[in-house]
């Protein structure tokens, strides 16, 4: 028997059916592609950015907090018989231009066809100061053009670079290149392209490699190192040798195993990881309902047919197997196209992740897992979701499945699935309870609230009967007769209307859930960088590196030359250095604290003036993650990491804190000099004198133009936050409006099906003088009951759901973020839906006013 053609027959006479069940897995399985590429993606960058500076070390010798050291004492290194390579390092982060052949040098004038638009590219780049004999030993790499650098004195303003990276900025052999310094711009020429050997050769690192005494030049750095990088001998073991070095190593110098991923790095992305796994849940979840509904339906239509076929001998394992084969071609399809739909997703939250690390993120080298995982899971929402109604509808006999109307949908009782619902309901509540209580892990929350929304979803076939009555009375005054028809036909199919309704809900208390959490999160955001970024005026090069705490030099003197000139009030200076505490790693913010006018911190713990007075005395102020982590508050001490050894320094208060994923420590500059050897500044903050703050911003800008430095006032600043903001705001509305899109076709689906039910009631009607205007207010009243059903509780549930993600959000901010609710957004999402449902339901009603009555009552 031909089942395959039937089925094939059947999904192509049903093309917008077929089209939701596809839509359904592509959404889940682009959502997992998109979710598991990204956080792969930002992952191995970070590790890439390290790897391709730590290269093949065993052990790697550091200043305390990442200050340079003098390098002479460490000469004995490379002298022990265990040591293979002992290679001494610099490396600073730069701005990098490429410069055009013919573009005049610094001094010299610019012809005058000169425009804005022919101003270099900047690019934030690595610079890594090697002696390239010793360099080459640990680090693999190889010279995919040019030739290698040498340690003669004509490569002295050389450097290679990498060739992914050379790529993309259009950088070839010979190139003059100019980077900025702490001795202002210097000029280069690439010799080089070079290509990793190891894990990091598929990720660009932006990395430029020149003559260890070129890169000291440059950076004032003479005879200063930042590491050496120890390659030890195949037997030699790593204790002992790290103990052998400890011991002969001077003050503020450590040695320690390479950390391949940053913990700053880490917790800068849980937040992003967090809300794309609750998001790809949902989808999955809402999927899994609208292929089941759709099957649901699909074997409801079919049930004479089916009847046919099983009365011509078919079996019933052969008919579950119809049904089961047709989910699964639309599953294989599906995953196929949210295959690619989430590789391109993927691209768009990497361009997300990229503005949040300040890294180069590409497109992750090739994995089968991730995919692999999608279809698994696509398969399994396809196959569970077809083989219930499928499963059902083989055991029907002859006489049963060719009668027009089923029995039923549930074979379950009305008390079943009060109890089963209820059941799930309970242990949601209790998961989240317990959560909230912190007897179990935070994070459980969210999966308590999944549980409950499923129970919701499985109490409906036992109350809708009730909450059907109560909604058509509230809309009898409008649609009195019409109200009544319409309740009827929703309860001969308690299941079908059951799971729209479902759908309904799931996208209303999902997206309003979501997108409340949001709106918390980015006031809470706005409420930051009001009272912690105070400034008129921003210089600096570039930001900071999550992994490192490095950013690019600034060049020495340019602090002074900018308080000396008129209208400055006060120039205070931020710099960002990596440290230790204990195991942690953590990201120290230096800051001069120099003005008695203005506040700091958006404090979460302490008083402004305690807190000021605290932290001039070498007290220290924690980011609210990093005090939430180690479970420290005002009046503890945190062990750091000094030039003295490990020193216990008093906290005096912690601030909300969104730099570095919260991981910081502030910590003023002439302890931070005396605790930690920090010299230099990231970031040069302006403030102006109110009559001069034109003038002053002028004066900044030409400054900066000329040095290279990236200029930015406080509304520019504030720009770029508030575009960022806007962007998520953006997405939120895209999640409102995909969820709603979803609803609608699962309820389109439903109205469709019980239109064609009642084809020969509502041509009787038609023939007892219902009007087409009639016909068409019950299929109105039928999508206005179950919209009211699945929206009202949803909008509810939404603000439950929002209150449970704003508690685990303490694992991520540190910090309780304040919860409110939005009226607006509640209303406005409530009749936003409604909308929808209503235009959802105008093709099934013109459908329905237009039967044709002959044929109607024909119809069996």
């Amino acid at each position: 028997m031909p089942l395959g053609k039937l089925s094939r027959r059947e999904i192509q006479s049903r093309p917008l059916r077929s089209l939701l069940t596809l839509l359904s897995v592509v959404i889940g399985v682009s959502a997992i592609v998109a979710t598991s590429l990204a956080s792969n993606s930002a992952r191995l960058a970070q590790e890439a950015m390290v790897q391709s500076v730590t290269g093949k070390a065993s052990l790697e010798i550091e200043g305390v907090g990442g200050a340079s050291f003098d390098g002479k004492p460490l000469e004995f290194v490379a002298k022990l018989d265990t040591v293979q390579v002992a290679s001494p390092i610099l490396r600073r982060f730069s701005n990098m231009q490429v410069l055009a052949t013919d573009e005049p040098g610094p001094g010299a004038a610019k012809s005058e066809d000169s425009s804005e638009s022919k101003k270099p590219v900047s690019y934030r780049v690595q610079l890594l100061g090697v002696i390239p004999d010793l360099d080459k030993q640990v680090r693999g790499y190889t010279v995919v053009e040019g030739k290698e650098l040498t340690y003669e004195e004509s490569d002295r303003q050389s450097v290679l670079i990498d060739a992914g990276f050379a790529q993309s900025a259009k950088i070839q052999i010979g190139s003059q290149l100019r980077l900025l310094t702490r001795s202002f711009g210097q000029n280069a020429t690439v010799i080089g392209l070079i290509k990793a050997n190891d894990a990091s050769a598929g990720l660009q690192s932006g990395l430029v490699v020149g003559q260890l005494r070129t890169i000291q030049r440059w950076s004032q750095a003479n005879g200063k190192l930042d590491a050496v990088q120890v390659v030890l001998k195949p037997k030699a073991d790593a204790a002992e040798v790290m103990a052998t070095i400890s011991e002969q190593l001077p003050e503020g110098v450590k040695v320690r195993e390479p950390a391949l991923r940053s913990q700053v790095a880490g917790e800068s992305t849980i937040a992003m990881q967090q809300g794309l796994r609750l998001a790809t849940a949902f989808a999955l979840l809402i999927s899994a309902f609208i292929i089941y509904n759709t099957f649901q339906m699909n074997v409801g239509e079919r049930r004479r047919q089916l009847g046919i076929l099983r009365s011509m001998g078919a079996l019933r394992g052969q008919l579950l197997w119809m049904i089961v084969r047709e989910g699964l071609w639309l599953g294989a399809i599906g995953i196929v196209l949210g295959c690619v739909v989430g590789y391109f997703g993927a691209s768009l939250l990497n361009q997300s992740t990229s503005k949040l690390l300040q890294i180069s993120i590409p497109q992750s080298p090739w994995s089968i897992w991730p995919y692999l995982s999608a279809a698994i899971a696509g398969l399994a929402v396809a196959f569970l979701g077809a083989f219930f109604p499928a499963f059902r509808a083989s055991q029907l006999s002859p006489a049963e499945a060719m009668r027009v109307v089923a029995t039923g949908e549930f074979g379950s009782s009305r008390v079943g699935w009060l109890v089963f619902g209820t059941t799930m309901i309970s242990v949601g509540g209790l998961t989240q309870f317990l959560s909230v209580s912190g007897i179990i892990d935070e994070s459980h929350a969210i999966t308590g609230a999944v549980v409950m929304i499923v129970g919701m979803i499985f109490l409906l076939p036992g109350i809708i009967g009730d909450l059907t009555d109560w909604v058509a009375k509230l809309i009898s005054p409008f649609l009195k007769t019409e109200a009544q028809l319409a309740r009827r036909q929703i309860l001969r199919h308690r299941g079908r209307s059951s799971l729209t309704i479902g759908i309904v809900f799931i996208a209303m208390s999902t997206g309003l859930g979501m997108a409340s959490t949001i709106l918390d999160n980015i006031g809470n955001v706005e409420g930051w960088y009001q009272r912690a970024i105070i400034g008129d005026f921003f210089i600096r090069a570039a930001m900071p590196d999550m992994n490192s705490g490095q950013s690019a030099d600034m060049p020495d003197g340019l602090t002074e030359q900018v308080a000396a000139m008129p209208g400055v009030d006060v120039v205070d200076t931020l710099r960002f250095v990596r440290a230790r505490s204990g195991e942690n790693s953590v990201v120290v913010v230096v800051r001069k604290f120099n003005s008695t006018s203005q506040d700091y911190f958006d404090l979460v713990e302490g008083e402004e003036k305690e807190v000021m007075a605290g932290v001039q005395k070498g007290k220290v102020v924690l980011g609210s993650v990093l005090s939430q982590r180690l479970n420290l508050h005002s009046g503890d001490t945190i062990p750091l990491e000094t030039n003295d050894g490990s020193s216990d320094l008093e906290i005096v208060g912690v601030t909300n804190e969104y730099i570095a994923g919260g991981l910081t420590l502030y910590l003023e500059s002439e302890n931070a000099k005396r605790l930690l050897n920090v010299d230099g500044t990231d970031v040069i903050v302006v403030k102006s004198k109110p009559e001069s703050l034109k003038s002053l911003e002028e004066r900044l800008r030409s400054l900066c133009d000329e040095t290279g430095l990236m200029f930015q006032s406080y509304a520019d600043l504030v720009k770029v936050i508030r575009d960022t903001l806007n962007g998520v705001v953006g997405g939120l509305w895209a999640v409102l409006i995909l969820g709603s899109i979803i609803a609608a076709f699962g309820l389109i689906n439903t109205l469709a099906m019980n239109i064609l039910e009642q084809t020969r009631e509502i041509g009787m009607l038609r023939v007892v003088a219902m009007t087409r205007q009639q016909v068409r207010r019950m299929i109105f009243a039928q999508a206005i009951i179950m919209g009211l059903i699945g929206i009202v509780p949803g909008v509810l549930t939404g603000v439950w759901i929002s209150y449970l993600i704003n508690l685990t959000t303490m694992q991520v901010t540190g910090h309780d973020v304040a919860f409110k609710v939005y009226p607006w957004l509640l209303g406005g999402g409530l009749l936003f839906e409604l909308f929808v449902v209503i235009v959802a339901s105008w093709i099934p009603a013109e459908r329905a006013a237009r039967i044709n009555l002959s044929t109607a009552l024909q119809y069996e």
